[in-house]
């Protein structure tokens, strides 16, 4: 036979004395977006939410605006000047109509 409460799946299921969908007090809460804008925010990139006023499609639109109107830099550190771990960047433009996206550092290591 099946668990009290119903269904046999996690929380109950439906039935019984507990109603299916609720989360047992122990378990722990996962904010989902919050993770997502920290994974693109440290990664140099960036979050876009879909949303009543901000379509799917104009998102698609501002960031294809986006990239027609960007530049790359790259950036490779002398191998025996730079010691390894974290290093910050940092990127200053002079023009104020202008906007710099950039991750907030990078790792180096030694290669063997």
């Amino acid at each position: 036979m099946g668990r009290p409460g119903g269904g046999g799946w996690p929380g109950g299921g439906g039935g019984g004395g507990r109603r299916g969908g609720q989360r047992r007090s122990e378990e722990p809460h996962v904010d989902g977006k919050k993770i997502l804008q920290r994974i693109s925010n440290e990664t140099g990139g960036r979050f876009f939410e879909v949303t009543k006023k901000e379509t799917l499609g104009d998102i698609y639109t501002s960031i294809a605006e986006e990239v027609r109107a960007q530049y790359s830099l790259a950036y490779m550190p002398d191998k025996d000047s730079s010691p390894t771990g974290y290093h910050r960047v940092q990127l200053q433009v002079k023009r104020k109509d202008l906007t710099v996206e950039t991750r907030a550092g990078y790792y180096a290591g030694k290669e063997d």
